[in-house]
């Protein structure tokens, strides 16, 4: 009795573990030092949330970081801008859908969606923030498939599959110090009010088995200077260079290099004059994800000529990496503010953005969140506004993508005009399109050789094909090849562009 041999191969698929976003609550006390001065007014409380560790644990993920609080307030001097800052640590644990039996590429965004800050007294603050937290989490698993079959008279349908087969994931996390100067026009250093920094990747080469990558560390501080008076704004640039070994990858795979879990410290350096310099110190958390298109030939279906036979069928997500983006985008907007004095301090956040395809073009929206600081009738004052801005991003895509980008600053400011100020702000955004492609692919086949099919006995039969009807239906129809069928009729494609008789070669045992 003639015997059935499959053969597999692993597959690799794309699958999602988690694509959500979680929300987490903090609850902070200020209690304010005895050489601070006393809260008077509140203006801007600013939660800068920063992922610092993240944890595959079987089939929990687990997030822990660090909101960098600093609420900004005045005190009896209506021109000093002061500040209450203070690191809390959060966690947030969420659940997978499956344990991973790979590693998992992780993609984290934090954001601040809501705070609200409060004096119980002159010296105790209280602050209330929510986090939202974006998290997707994916990973490569293989996934035996059908990859031949003979025997029993078994057909068997391939097609040709453009898709990521080789992922390759590598982070390094390193920490940068330097001393940093203001500028000669720039008053002494009095206190650090706030910090913000970006990291913008600006160069890329793909070596065998490692990555060199470039950019510019860009650091934004507002300080209030020494003696008191308006704030300031500082900003500098550091160069970096990094070597990320990623053993397997070739220069071209499709690779995307982006600067997660950024944080910093200043301690100003004091000497016998003024304070004019700055000990800084960065950790910094470059992570890349590389993938591999290969084109590989799949089966779909079988059947058999000789038995009854079921075809077992199953969805397989795979997934086509399409390109990198890194791209610097502009974002202009104005605030309309009445009887501005003087323009002090810029400060801003990315909120909410999402993305879309549309006629094969790749389009970011989203908003910027802004406060301005400034003086206003002799006092210091602050105004907020969140900027909508749409951009098109440098990277042609399907209809259907998986696109997962991080945005970040790198420049903002202002220029005053009649009646309020115009803003000029830079956008870094920076991720991997992708094109999910769900396969129904051959994963068995069942064979039942008590059920012998009857035979007619004739060598050909003929069949009516109609416009775009598949020879593969018609094939398994009549229990013959297609390969003979196209043979027979000199046919070189699978579908039927007109209705035609067809002649049916029958298989003999």
């Amino acid at each position: 009795m003639p015997e059935l041999k499959l053969t597999t191969e692993e597959l690799a698929v794309t699958e999602m573990l988690l694509d959500t976003s979680a929300e987490q609550s903090l609850e902070l006390d200020f209690l304010l030092p005895d050489y601070e001065p006393e809260v008077f007014r509140i203006l801007k409380t600013r939660v800068t949330p920063v992922i610092q560790q993240i944890q595959v644990d079987k089939n929990r993920l687990e997030l822990s970081g660090v909101c960098n609080v600093s609420v900004l307030y005045l005190g009896e001097r209506q021109d000093s801008l002061q500040a209450a800052r203070q690191a809390a640590p959060f966690s947030k644990t969420l659940e997978l859908k499956k344990l991973p039996d790979s590693d998992c590429a992780v993609q984290c965004v934090p954001r601040c969606y809501f705070v609200n800050a409060r004096a119980v007294s002159s010296r105790r603050l209280e602050v209330r923030c929510g986090l939202s937290i974006r998290t997707r989490v994916t990973a490569q698993t293989k996934r035996p498939v059908v990859a031949s079959a003979r025997g029993c008279g078994v057909q068997i349908h391939g097609k040709s599959v453009n898709s990521a087969q080789n992922r390759i994931l590598a982070s390094k996390t390193f920490t940068m110090s330097e001393d940093l100067e203001l500028g000669q026009a720039k008053p002494a250093f009095g206190s650090l009010l706030d910090a913000w920094f970006s990291l913008v990747l600006t160069e890329k080469k793909m070596m065998e088995n490692r990555v060199i990558c470039k950019g510019d560390l860009v650091t934004r501080i507002l300080y209030c200077p020494e003696g008191g008076g308006s704030p300031e704004l500082m900003e500098w640039s550091e160069p970096v260079s990094q070597i990320l070994d990623l053993t397997g990858v070739q220069q071209d795979d499709i690779c995307e290099i982006h600067a997660e879990r950024l944080n910093g410290s200043f301690e100003p350096v004091r000497g016998d004059g003024e304070c004019r310099r700055l000990s800084a110190e960065w950790s910094v958390t470059v992570s890349a994800v590389c993938d591999r298109n290969r084109e590989t030939q799949l089966n779909d279906d079988a059947f058999s000529c000789q038995y009854a036979s079921r075809p077992i069928i199953e969805t397989v997500p795979l997934s086509l990496a399409c390109g990198t983006i890194s791209q610097i985008v502009p974002v202009t907007g104005r605030m309309e503010i009445a009887q501005l004095e003087n323009l002090c301090a810029i400060l801003t956040s990315p909120g909410e953005y999402s993305s879309r395809s549309e006629n094969g073009k790749l389009i970011l929206s989203g908003t910027v969140e802004v406060s301005a600081i400034y003086l206003s009738g002799g006092s210091l004052a602050v105004s907020d506004k969140s900027i909508l801005y749409e951009a098109v991003l440098d990277q042609d895509c399907p209809d259907e993508i998986s696109f997962f980008p991080s945005v970040g600053i790198v420049s903002a400011d202002g220029t005053l005009s009649a009646g309020g100020i115009d803003l000029r702000i830079q956008l870094n955004v920076c991720g991997t399109v992708c094109q999910p492609l769900e396969q129904r692919l051959l994963t068995g086949l069942e064979i039942d050789k008590d059920k012998a099919l009857e035979r007619s006995g004739a060598a050909l039969r003929i069949c009516y094909a109609e416009p775009g009807e598949n020879l593969w239906d018609i094939a398994k129809r009549c229990r013959t090849s297609m390969p003979a069928i196209m043979q027979e009729n000199d046919l070189q494609s699978e579908t039927m562009t007109e209705r035609q008789m067809l002649l049916i070669p029958m298989l003999q045992e």
